[in-house]
């Protein structure tokens, strides 16, 4: 799956939370669950690359500069 080249966060946790939902309530076609489960791994990669850019880019900020 590709993702959207503006996807936010919380876009891609949404969509995330829907295919979650649709497994659990069991409303995923055999013959759509390879799909489902491949866009969800990539939806939890984006969201991990977003979180430890976001971490790394926050503790940047709050660091005391050296000099």
């Amino acid at each position: 799956m590709k993702l959207e080249k503006d996807l936010k966060y919380e876009e891609a946790l949404e969509r995330l939370q829907e295919i979650v939902s649709l497994l659990e309530r069991k409303e995923i076609k055999i013959d759509d669950l390879a799909d489902k489960v491949k866009e969800a791994k990539t939806l939890v990669e984006f969201c991990r690359e977003k979180l430890d850019r976001t971490e790394t880019e926050i503790n940047k900020i709050i660091e005391p500069s050296e000099g």
